[in-house]
């Protein structure tokens, strides 16, 4: 009989966003579910990880990250099965996110392996040496220290060891040469250079020469991604940024439009309104409000 349980984490405030648990885990642990992002760190042992009913093989030094909504358990793990999760909610980071979106590493760790996994076999690809995850581990120490400690600046200091710990991951990952992430890496710089230069123009056979890919390989394994074409992807990266320079409230639309890519801004415009719903002028104003 299969035991499902329900994780849920309380956010009392922007401060108290992130959770760290250790788990000794020789008996496993019941698919549940949770609606918040989970890096998982598993320091000892073996076991598979159940998630969306295919299991993987997972052990010592292998890390991987969950997004919310995934039913996920551990089973035949081994006696000494130790893991580390880190918990938390974008949504409240100070930081925003989006920046680490040029890291091919965060491409490739926090989008595209959990996306991918969703739809097929695909377990997480980044193992840590001994000295790699000796150095996270202490990084997730600080970042308990001061949850549990709470002295004066300490949801500034969680907010730093959280990023720091994203952030190391990334560029371990970006930095691996391991026969089995470099494919995926290489498709996740295209991406990430997406991201950094959403106001050039992008053709499909440059991006499929960045991944290392025909150009029908890269369009199938887009799409399958992103669920749209890498023009489509292109322009909300735009109206994205187009968003946050309406909100500054410094830039007309046409000085907005050309800023975010665009050379017209009436077809500007009309991409915004299909994307967000509303005009430009209108986004502005209610974001004032």
């Amino acid at each position: 009989m299969t035991h499902r349980i329900s994780a849920k984490l309380h956010f009392a405030g922007k401060d108290d966003f992130c959770q760290v648990n250790v788990h000794n885990l020789a008996s496993g642990f019941p698919l549940h579910s949770h609606d918040y992002v989970e890096i998982v760190i598993i320091l000892a042992g073996q076991a598979e990880h159940r998630i969306n009913e295919k299991a993987y093989s997972v052990t010592s030094g292998d890390v991987y990250v969950l997004m919310g909504n995934q039913e996920h358990g551990f089973q035949n793990t081994t006696r000494d099965f130790r893991v580390c999760n880190v918990m938390f909610r974008p949504e409240l980071f100070n930081f925003p996110l989006e920046k680490l979106k040029t890291m091919p590493g965060y491409q490739a760790l926090f989008l595209l392996e959990p996306e991918r996994r969703k739809e097929s076999e695909f377990r997480g690809l980044l193992s840590l040496d001994s000295a790699n995850l000796k150095e996270v581990l202490e990084k997730v120490r600080r970042l308990r220290h001061e949850m549990e400690t709470r002295e004066p600046g300490y949801d500034s200091a969680i907010q730093a060891y959280l990023l720091d710990i994203i952030v190391f991951l990334s560029r371990i990952y970006s930095s691996s040469s391991v026969n089995s992430t470099v494919g995926l890496l290489r498709f996740s710089e295209a991406i990430a250079w997406m991201e950094e230069n959403y106001a050039r123009h992008s053709a499909i056979a440059d991006l499929a020469k960045r991944a290392a890919l025909s150009e029908r390989h890269f369009l199938r394994m887009f799409r399958k991604t992103f669920k749209t074409s890498p023009l489509e992807h292109l322009i909300s990266l735009r109206i994205r940024h187009a968003c946050e320079l309406l909100k500054s409230g410094k830039f007309n639309i046409t000085e907005i439009a050309y800023a975010s890519g665009f050379n017209d801004s009436n077809y500007f415009s009309r991409q915004f309104r299909r994307m967000m719903g509303v005009s430009p002028r209108r986004f502005r104003k209610s974001s004032k409000q």
